[in-house]
């Protein structure tokens, strides 16, 4: 079986286009690649990505140089601390990766729908392409003005197909003029909150609390590698007023007690019965780390998914109902009840507040059992089940329920068109 890396076909390109290789011509305007897309094939090759490229059905998306390099000043990290984040590097591969269907050009009929256009003229019903990222889709549309593809992101950012069409196997490659993101990558914790209006509350107390806390205004601001622990708004039910109303130092000392230095993915980062110091000084939580047994999303096959609570020095427990979400140097995970520090008098600020509930994080387009969790599995899994000809990515998706007719690749693996 022809087995090849995924970086050997980003490299390939670079190699092919640096030697004169001429690109499609758009019905826009010429667009050719300029080989400039090392540091994506870098990103591509660290996820050490298998693919039998005649059976599998992809069409990759291959932002160049400069819009990686707008990207990490972003984000503020560099290319190496990018990489020594093999999680957020699988977020961001995934999300550009449309599994099950083979785009020899954005310009053709769709054989498979009757000979439409195969991206929508209507920006108010745009193409939508179901990607390896379960949890999000991109929209497309071809602008009526200038012809070019637009495509837009999970938060509403867009970019535009500047080149490409390079081909290995059943596998294209086209070059984007920005960084897609998705509902997992955010440029900072600020943005990452107004998008997920069930963390509000949790929100408002972090931003009142880094007024009092230097600690916490760096790592809101996504300035500083940290790790947050959010309660979401049920869990802040009955917690948020009382936290509010109380001494700015008990609202320090919480908060602080919700922030873990450094970025620690689950489960890469977590060890089981292990303390983990937090931001609040001397006061640390105990990891209970285990899986459960899940059915992969887009294969099928069985896969152990896992399983995190955190124990306060208190003796307070909270589960994550969320994981992995990136913004700028930090990460979020989503906790089902606030955590009480052994501190007397914020535990008794929780405490006369009540455990909040521990309902689980209602998503706004997320459904849990579909939230990938597994940190350089989603391409991987997307890739493996485009070569089976198994589940249409559409089944895996769970962001996608509307018209399936504006899907190309929600239905069935498509193929070449």
């Amino acid at each position: 079986m022809n087995r090849v890396l995924i970086a050997v076909f980003v490299l390939h390109a670079l190699l092919a286009t640096c030697q004169g290789a001429v690109e499609p011509l758009t019905k826009a305007a010429a667009l050719a690649s300029t080989g400039d897309n090392r540091l994506w094939a870098r990103l591509v090759g660290a996820l050490k990505l298998t693919v039998d490229e005649d059976k599998a059905y992809v069409t990759m998306l291959v932002p160049t140089d400069r819009a990686v390099n707008a990207f990490l000043k972003e984000m503020g990290l560099s290319i190496e601390q990018l990489l020594a984040r093999p999680v957020l590097v699988d977020a961001l591969v995934s999300y550009h990766m449309i599994p099950g269907i083979a785009i020899s050009s954005f310009y053709n009929k769709n054989k498979y729908d009757g000979n439409k256009d195969l991206i929508s003229s209507n920006a108010d019903s745009p193409t939508v392409f179901a990607t390896a990222d379960v949890n999000d889709v991109i929209k497309a549309c071809k602008s009526p003005a200038t012809g070019l593809i637009a495509l837009v992101d999970a938060q509403g950012h867009r970019s535009v197909v500047v080149g490409g069409g390079s081909k290995y196997g059943n596998i294209y490659l086209y070059d984007v003029s920005a960084v897609l993101l998705s509902s997992s990558v955010f440029y900072n914790a600020p943005d990452a909150f107004r998008f997920y209006p069930q963390w509000s509350s949790a929100a408002d107390l972090y931003s009142k609390a880094a007024l009092y806390s230097d600690t916490l205004a760096d790592t809101f601001k996504g300035q500083a590698d940290s790790t947050f622990l959010v309660p979401n708004n049920a869990a802040l039910k009955d917690t948020a007023r009382v936290l509010v109303a109380a001494p700015a130092e008990q609202l320090v000392q919480v908060m602080e007690y919700h922030v873990v230095p450094g970025v620690r993915p689950v489960p890469e980062g977590w060890t089981n019965n292990a303390k983990v110091d937090t931001m609040l000084p001397g006061h640390s939580v105990t990891a209970q780390l285990s899986t459960t047994p899940v059915l992969d999303a887009f294969t099928d096959d069985q896969v152990p998914a896992p399983v995190l609570t955190l124990v306060s020095d208190a003796g307070s427990k909270a589960r994550i109902v969320a994981y992995n979400i990136f913004a700028g140097r930090c990460l979020m995970l989503a906790l089902d009840a606030p955590l009480i520090p052994n501190i007397p008098a914020a535990g008794q600020v929780l405490a006369q507040a009540g455990s909040g509930g521990r309902r689980g994080l209602l998503q706004r387009h997320r459904q849990s059992q579909r939230f990938n969790n597994f940190g350089q599995t989603r391409s991987q899994a997307a890739l493996m089940a485009a070569m089976r000809g198994g589940n249409p990515a559409g089944r895996a998706s769970s962001s996608w329920v509307g018209n399936y007719n504006t899907c190309p690749n929600c239905r069935t693996w498509v193929g070449t068109v």
